[in-house]
């Protein structure tokens, strides 16, 4: 009686000691697996994280409700400077929450460098009448990345934060080359291209950010 007893101990034991290990595997697992982001699953309890989601889907909304006049130089302004808001209020959120003092300089280089353009770009639209019948505001719009693509790393604020503005900075570019193709005005080809001179460049160091 007492063997069996024992025998029965000794296997509860060692069934006890194989799901600890198992456990100790999916968890080990887990910290090398990004969280995947989405509307459904963005962490409720981290503000930061919450308000970096909610300010590139207002971008995005802003962007999709703006009337196009046909006018490229008009409409390239009046989108970029939507998309340069977009991409400071993420950089904001970045500064004031990450850890990675690399991505916080980066991010407040990003702030200076398009508040500079988003003034060029209202002196611009306050003193412009638009004219023309250029689609150029409909072939931006479709380059944009819906929301819904984009895949957010959720394990941190700093990787959220890349995991979005790697994209957001794509899409600017693409806007940009395609509105050299059909821009007019020296002064809003000169910030189109600075945009797809410099965001590259930035896009190589937001890829590196935690080498």
């Amino acid at each position: 009686m007492k063997r069996i007893i024992l025998i029965v101990s000794v296997s509860l034991l060692l069934i006890s000691c194989g799901n600890n290990s198992n456990q100790d595997n999916k968890e080990s697992d887990n910290t090398n697996t990004p969280e995947v982001v989405t509307d459904d699953n963005i962490e409720t309890g981290n503000n930061h994280m919450r308000n970096l989601h909610d300010a590139m889907d207002k971008m995005m909304e802003d962007m999709r409700q703006m009337k196009h006049s046909g006018d490229a130089d008009y409409d390239f302004a009046m989108m970029m400077k939507r998309h340069h808001q977009g991409s400071i209020e993420m950089a904001k959120i970045q500064v004031d929450g990450g850890s990675n003092q690399k991505l916080k300089d980066l991010s407040q280089k990003m702030i200076d460098d398009q508040q500079a353009d988003i003034e060029k770009l209202d002196r611009f639209i306050q003193g412009k009448t638009p004219s023309g019948n250029s689609n150029y505001g409909q072939r931006a719009m479709e380059m944009m990345t819906p929301m819904g693509s984009i895949k957010m790393d959720g394990t941190s604020l700093d990787a959220m934060f890349v995991s979005m503005i790697i994209p957001h900075h794509r899409d600017a570019i693409r806007m940009s080359q395609e509105y050299l193709k059909d821009g007019k005005s020296d002064e809003m080809k000169k910030i189109a291209s600075k945009i797809t001179e410099q965001q590259p460049k930035e896009i190589e160091e937001l890829q590196h950010w935690n080498h």
